[in-house]
């Protein structure tokens, strides 16, 4: 490459998307004084075939090392550009990307000329940026064929079984004496219109695995330790009083979940024996030890629907399931099932059906006024308050069944702290994203799935163990995970071996040596740059995004008229979609915004909104992802703490904090951002 830095522009018309508002000739003439710029040129649809084609002549003829393309936005389009620019034998790291459609044409069509002006500060910020970018590339880490299943349940044996078949070798690690984990102690499965005997289940699936030539199981066994990362974990498993060495490349993690046992005395619980939680009485139904009741009550949500635990998902069904199991074993006896409220999906309506048939009451209670359970002539006494009848019933029980909330397996604090994974209040483990990584830890390489995520069904446990299986394979089918080369990279020059970077990283993609030096293992990493941002010695630099860039671009947009302008810092993924949809919703806003893309909020150092304060902005804004769903698992967490830091220090050092706004927007919701920078722009009387 050159070591002179010729950059090229390329404004494009967008038909008359953009030049029906701003000046793009105007532009093109501006551009064209800027530092560096060695070729500008006005394209009507910039994407054309035609277009990229000029575009790729235009690099090569002119010998240009850096570009800037001023079009749409660079959620739909930057790949393309991207794609264009390599063809042409540019590193494609190389190219910035500047928004005057969603976020000049389209919010300012009654303002041209002030459009036309913002439309020129966004392509001095990105010239700005360009001539500091430096070449990136995709990093590959080889992934092998080998995969850990931590559990051996219904979930983690159909896993290993999918597993299994694409070809790839499946250790099952249970720390059980037998694989089926919890459907082991149940006595039967709804299906349909009929009940199956667990067992039949557990066996059939066990016999399967138990064939397989590419399944190992080892049961009565427990991790020790597990060190490395994807395509390169080491694991240590204790079994029959030996450990076992492994080199897998993938995880999935199936480890179940377990009842919350009540308080003693909680509905005489643990001080009558005829009171039994839901398990309790699956075992009492497989081993037909239950005979002589004549009145069974069961009271539903103990201990969950409340502050400390959600839904528990399953114990509506597992109610009615158990109250024909009853029925049927004495049909004589009377059976209630006391609920809150019947959360039953379509497929479950049918025994909720033949239940009523049967002859089972139902009683709906209040909220706030659980049942009341006192002895009584040998037997229990049930008071509840029946919230449709608006009457007080007492209810005789010489069988009581609670049916009570969840958490995760006994083994999830060792499993969370040799994987480094995250869990959450109710003791189940945390996925990456909701939507965007369901059955995804942070980590690459490491998949999670049924219980050991939240209470769910039989099915569904059976099926996210095919469906993490399958985020499992796809690397191992690669034979590689591919990072984007937006990445960290560390100088260890000034490094006090604080160690902040390992402890804060989300997907767990620095690690230390023995001397406590940090390094990036840069497959891993996402290039979020909250390490970054956290570092005390500005040690760490991200690709594409690195403090000098983003400062260039400070400057470049605070170089005049400073007060009438709020610099605002967006996240690429929510954020930046919200920015979008405000333009293609065509919501107007002031023209006071000039935005500068980041990944993540957490990426914005408090020293870039000293740097814009003391430029003298009219404000500064930082918008993310709304919480909890953070593209980087904790990015907007570790924002919102920074932006509280940086409020702090602003006042120490004479500055109004009150012009530091922070503000959370999802990807769909354009009128929010639309009203935050209306709203913004009439605080600071910018008109």
């Amino acid at each position: 490459m050159n070591d002179e830095l010729r950059i090229g522009v390329f404004v494009c018309d967008c038909g008359s998307n953009i030049a029906g508002v701003v000046d793009v000739p105007d532009v093109v003439e501006y551009a064209k004084t800027l530092p560096h710029v060695a070729h500008v040129d006005e394209g009507k649809w910039s994407c054309s075939v035609d277009a990229l084609g000029t575009m790729k002549e235009a690099i090569q003829e002119q010998n240009l090392n850096r570009v800037v393309i001023a079009s749409c936005t660079p959620r739909t389009h930057e790949p393309l550009f991207k794609a264009s620019v390599k063809e042409a034998g540019l590193n494609p790291y190389l190219l910035e990307f500047v928004s005057i459609r969603e976020q000049v044409s389209w919010v300012h069509m009654n303002e041209p000329e002030a459009a036309t002006e913002k439309a020129k500060d966004l392509v001095k910020m990105g010239v700005a940026k360009a001539a500091l970018l430096e070449e990136g590339e995709e990093i590959r880490l080889p992934v092998g064929r080998d995969a850990m299943i931590i559990g051996g349940g219904m979930s983690g044996m159909s896993a290993a079984l999918f597993v299994a078949e694409q070809g790839f070798k499946a250790y099952i690690v249970e720390k059980g004496p037998d694989l089926g984990g919890i459907l082991n102690r149940v006595s039967t499965v709804a299906h349909d219109d009929h009940t199956v005997p667990a067992a039949h289940i557990v066996q059939a699936t066990r016999t399967k695995v138990e064939a397989s030539p590419n399944i190992t199981v080892y049961t009565n066994a427990e991790i020790e330790s597990v060190d490395g990362y994807i395509g390169n974990y080491k694991v240590a498993v204790k079994t029959g009083g030996e450990t076992v060495n492994l080199e897998i490349s993938t995880v999935v993690v199936a480890t179940g979940m377990r009842e919350i046992e009540p308080e003693k005395g909680v509905f005489q619980y643990g001080e009558n024996p005829s009171v039994m939680t839901q398990l309790q009485l699956e075992e009492r139904l497989k081993t037909d030890d239950l005979d002589g009741f004549r009145n069974a009550a069961i009271i539903n949500c103990v201990g969950s629907k409340n502050e400390e635990h959600g839904c528990c998902s399953v114990g509506c069904p597992v109610s009615v399931k158990n109250a024909l199991a009853l029925k049927k074993r004495n049909p004589d006896a009377n059976v209630y099932i006391l609920y809150r409220d019947m959360s039953l999906v379509k497929d479950e309506q049918v025994l909720f059906q033949e239940a009523k048939r049967a002859g089972i009451k139902f009683v709906r209670f209040p909220d706030d006024r659980y049942p009341e359970v006192t002895p009584e002539d040998g037997g229990l006494a049930v008071k509840v308050r029946d919230f449709l009848l608006g009457e007080d019933l007492t209810i005789p029980a010489d069988l009581l069944v609670l049916t009570v909330g969840f958490t995760g397996d006994e083994s999830i604090d060792a499993v969370r702290g040799q994987l480094k994974v995250s869990t959450n209040k109710e003791g189940f483990f945390q996925e990456r994203h909701i939507k965007l990584g369901p059955l995804d830890f942070p980590a690459d390489g490491v998949a999670l799935c049924g219980c050991a995520k939240n209470p769910k069904t039989l099915k569904e446990s059976c099926e996210e163990g095919i469906g993490a299986a399958m985020r499992a394979s796809i690397p191992m089918k690669n034979g590689f995970i591919e990072a984007e080369g937006i990445v960290a990279d560390i100088d260890l020059t000034n490094c006090d071996q604080c160690n902040l970077c390992y402890k804060r990283c989300p997907y767990g993609a620095i690690e230390i040596d023995e001397e406590k030096r940090p390094s990036v293992i840069k497959a891993l990493c996402k290039g979020c740059g909250l390490c970054a941002a956290d570092c005390p010695k500005e040690c760490i630099t991200i690709v594409h995004y690195s403090d000098e860039q983003l400062q260039a671009q400070v400057e470049a947009a605070l170089e005049e008229d400073p007060d009438k302008k709020i610099l605002s810092f967006v996240c690429h993924w929510c954020a930046l979609g919200g920015v979008d949809m405000a333009g293609v919703s065509r919501l107007q806003y002031p023209t006071n915004a000039r935005l500068i893309r980041v990944m993540c909020s957490a990426r914005v150092p408090i020293k870039l909104i000293e740097r814009a304060y003391e430029l003298g902005a009219a404000g500064v804004l930082v918008v993310g992802c709304e919480f909890p769903t953070c593209h980087y698992i904790s990015g907007n967490y570790a924002c919102e703490k920074r932006i509280k830091r940086a409020r702090k220090r602003l006042q120490k050092n004479g500055y109004d904090p009150d012009k530091l706004r922070l503000e959370w927007c999802s990807a769909a919701d354009g009128p929010k951002f639309a009203n935050i920078m209306r709203d913004m722009a009439r605080e600071l009387n910018l008109g």
